[in-house]
């Protein structure tokens, strides 16, 4: 079975991460090219390279509120669609399987022309207007669909004809790679004394960062030995968003807050964490708290995508609803205060991962929809 994954932004993220894993999860069974922008892709290149996947390089644009990036977007589309069209026809593969969203639509109008089966990945739970009407104009194309959530899937479902083929498929962690043992080279930050909340996340306003700083404000006001950490990458076009953050904690009189930027290795971040918390806005099935749940970190989150699936509020985790500041301030004050609570807690949040979001499981519904697609 051969495969072609595309997708049209290269920054290392979950959906590359995903299309990496599940691509090498699958090598002995499924012939997967990857074709990916050529633009700031260097990490995700290095990621399929680490496990023999094979890629192809595109000039592909993406649209920005960058004007001039903008201006490119418009002008090179139709080009960079029929350069798809060609290498599709050339490469005859058995299947398309376009990521990264409804707003990455090149590949699914390039699959179709091309005459190849096709598949939309999804993983939004909500977008601008002008694209959900793209989306409903292109909707009839694909052969199939994979959802990233449930919530996504509710989100578009009654935008797709009812014709086509739906699977959910979570968005996958390999619980062998990201267990706390495997982060031996860490040292606990909590042996200095104070206890770490952190998050991983790339800094953007969808993962809601002002709502990690207001909590860390208030439990300052409660403990003197607390710490606080957010892990992900800073790129150029949210350095405005950035320096709001830095300036919003400055105000509040958060003076031990660490941006420590993107890592190379997040698993020994992940384990410096006594608590993990998630607040963004809007997500589908975030690779970073299954990541965090696996390597044994109890989760406090909003309810975004299908986390509350997942996390058992009680059992591994709590969930809050309306971005309740409060409500989040005293989730964290009672595993602050209870560290067997923490400890059972992320025992029972990496079960969860283990049991329903490893690797082995998302890379066998994907192999699953290929077929029933395929055939």
């Amino acid at each position: 079975m051969r495969i072609a994954n595309i997708i049209e932004e290269g920054r290392l993220g979950g959906p590359q991460v995903r299309i990496a894993n599940v691509a090498c999860a699958l090598k002995d069974r499924v012939q997967t090219t990857v074709i990916l922008p050529e633009h700031k892709s260097e990490q995700f290149q290095s990621k399929l390279a680490q496990c023999n996947i094979g890629f192809k390089l595109f000039n592909i644009t993406r649209i920005t509120k960058e004007l001039s990036m903008a201006i490119r977007y418009g002008l090179f589309s139709l080009f960079e669609i029929i350069q798809l069209t060609v290498y599709f026809r050339k490469q005859k593969f058995d299947l398309v399987h376009v990521s990264g969203g409804a707003w990455q639509y090149k590949g699914v109008i390039a699959g179709s022309l091309s005459g190849t089966k096709l598949v939309w990945h999804l993983n939004d739970t909500s977008m601008p207007k002008f694209f959900r009407f793209l989306f409903s104009l292109l909707s009839e194309l694909p052969d199939a669909y994979i959802f990233a959530s449930e919530r996504t899937s509710q989100y578009y479902g009654n935008l797709i004809p009812e014709n086509k083929k739906r699977f959910v498929v979570p968005a996958p962690v390999d619980t062998q790679q990201f267990k706390p043992s495997d982060a031996v080279m860490a040292r606990r930050l909590s042996e200095n004394g104070k206890i770490t909340v952190g998050t991983t996340a790339n800094v953007n306003p969808i993962k809601g960062l002002e709502l990690f700083i207001e909590v860390s404000a208030l439990l300052d006001t409660k403990f003197d030995n607390l710490q606080f950490v957010i892990v992900g990458a800073i790129s150029e076009n949210q350095q405005k968003y950035f320096q709001q953050l830095v300036k919003m904690a400055s105000q509040l009189g958060v003076s031990n807050l660490h941006f420590l930027g993107q890592v190379e290795d997040v698993r020994a971040e992940l384990v410096k964490m006594d608590i993990y918390l998630c607040t963004s806005v809007a997500e589908s099935s975030p690779i970073s708290v299954w990541e965090a749940m696996s390597m044994a970190r109890p989760i406090i989150s909003t309810d975004v995508g299908d986390v509350a699936e997942y996390i058992e509020p009680g059992v591994s985790g709590e969930i809050i609803s309306d971005r309740d500041a409060d409500k989040m301030t005293e989730y964290v004050s009672r595993l602050i205060e209870q560290p067997a609570l923490r400890e059972s807690y992320g025992l029972a949040a990496r079960d969860i991962a283990i049991k329903h979001l490893d690797i082995a499981l998302c890379a066998e519904r994907h192999f699953a929809a290929y077929n029933a697609v395929i055939n």
